[in-house]
């Protein structure tokens, strides 16, 4: 996986949240963490799309339930480092 991914995904998980991208671990879902709701998950994943130049399909989208899976998904989409 890309040093930094998460770390970076985090960031953007924090700007569309609002929670501090210190808690924002691997688990971070919707329903746990503060601020992660339908309105924010939206913001998240056009937040990334933009910052990766990717495209994320809704089937992909609707299977991302946590960090993690956003983060899995955005090193297969972006390919080796």
């Amino acid at each position: 996986m890309k040093d930094g991914l998460q770390e970076q995904l985090a960031a953007l998980l924090a700007d569309a949240t609002g929670a501090p991208v210190s808690s924002l671990g691997p688990a971070a879902a919707p329903g746990v963490t503060p601020g992660w709701d339908s309105v924010a998950t939206l913001a998240f994943i056009t937040a990334v799309e933009d910052e990766l130049g990717v495209a994320i399909t809704t089937a992909e989208s609707m299977a991302i339930k946590s960090l993690g899976d956003m983060v899995r998904l955005a090193a297969a989409k972006t390919g080796p480092s």
